[in-house]
């Protein structure tokens, strides 16, 4: 069966495309087709070398795979071969393994996927599930509150204006552009502010009436991250979840003192905080499956590529100008 694999980091030339065994799988495990398979940011990570969760080389990228159980092992009663099912490496001990023709994996690690559940809807499940734990364990606006979403064009960033307008949030996005900010208005964004084109904290201030967001949710950081202080409302909280930009500045503190009679909270979140809570973080997959069941969750897909195009999928995702998901088929 062909993967997708490196042996050293580097950039996407690392990728070879190889053909191995046919993987047979064992007591308690079960064989998935693939049908499609996620491209995202950590893929990346994991080729360049930066990522604190890759295996040891050479490695098969990849933590996002849909497809059908066509093979099961001995003592597996939880599947039969013909389920519609969606694996996600979060739930296995080591990240990747998903660019491939089919995976094995233990049989109690797939989410079972409806039948309007699409596999190249299902493979952006892993953004939805976070976006869902960001918006009921990291924090818990409440409805009618207002949030403010950095990078809302983004893969997460987009299932927490769909998740944020579903629970009855006030959604305010900020992107990098025209195309994309009209992209985040389709979604259902209450107001877009466009970073390169407009004052971000004048438009806050604006669209919020003065009073500010109550949540920012921040995956960039970067340099400009302090500025997330001034346009919280009084008791709001920043959620910073991602280093697009690369880090803030150290001296948060100072940043947030300014703001003092307005007792503003900041959290430092990360998905890794339920690797030892597998039946939290797996609930919140559920929620996003039944998000997506609904309508509520309604992925874009960017661009759908050939397996054997892995190299120029990541590309793609370097460009900095996608919106949406891009996929990979077999």
């Amino acid at each position: 069966m062909k993967i997708i694999r490196f042996h050293e980091f580097g950039g996407p030339e690392a990728l070879r495309v190889e053909n191995v065994p046919e993987l047979v799988p064992g007591p308690g495990e079960v064989r998935v087709r693939a049908e499609a398979i996620g491209v995202g940011v950590p893929d990346k990570l994991m080729l360049n070398g930066n990522y604190p969760w890759c295996p040891p080389l050479p490695v098969i990228p990849g933590n996002e795979m849909a497809g059908t159980i066509d093979a099961v092992g001995d003592g597996v009663t939880r599947h039969t071969v013909g389920d519609r099912v969606y694996v996600n490496s979060r739930e296995l001990p080591e990240r990747g393994g998903g660019y491939a023709e089919a995976t094995i994996v233990p049989a109690n690690v797939p989410f079972a996927l409806p039948d309007d559940v699409s596999a190249e809807k299902a493979v952006t499940l892993g953004n939805y599930q976070l976006a869902w734990l960001l918006l009921n364990r990291a924090t818990s606006p409440g409805s009618g509150q207002a949030i403010l979403v950095h990078a809302a064009a983004g893969g997460v960033g987009n299932a927490l204006v769909q998740l944020g307008k579903g629970m009855g949030l006030k959604v305010f996005g900020i992107t990098g552009g025209a195309e994309k900010a009209r992209y985040v208005t389709k979604l259902g964004a209450d107001g877009v502010i466009d970073r390169k084109t407009e004052d971000i904290a004048a438009r806050v201030d604006a669209l919020t009436g003065g009073t500010g967001a109550d949540v920012i949710y921040d995956s960039v950081g970067g340099p400009d991250f302090q500025r997330d202080f001034d346009m919280l409302a009084p008791m709001g909280t920043v959620v910073l979840f991602g280093y697009l930009g690369g880090h803030p500045d150290p001296n948060i503190y100072s940043a947030m003192r300014k703001h003092f009679g307005n007792s503003l909270a900041m959290r430092l979140f990360s998905i890794h905080v339920y690797d030892d809570q597998p039946e939290l973080r797996r609930h919140a997959m559920k929620q996003a499956i039944e998000a997506m069941a609904q309508g509520i969750a309604a992925p874009c897909i960017h661009a759908t590529l050939k397996l054997e195009q892995a190299a120029d999928a990541i590309r793609l995702l370097e460009t900095g100008d996608v919106t949406g998901k891009i996929i990979l088929t077999p």
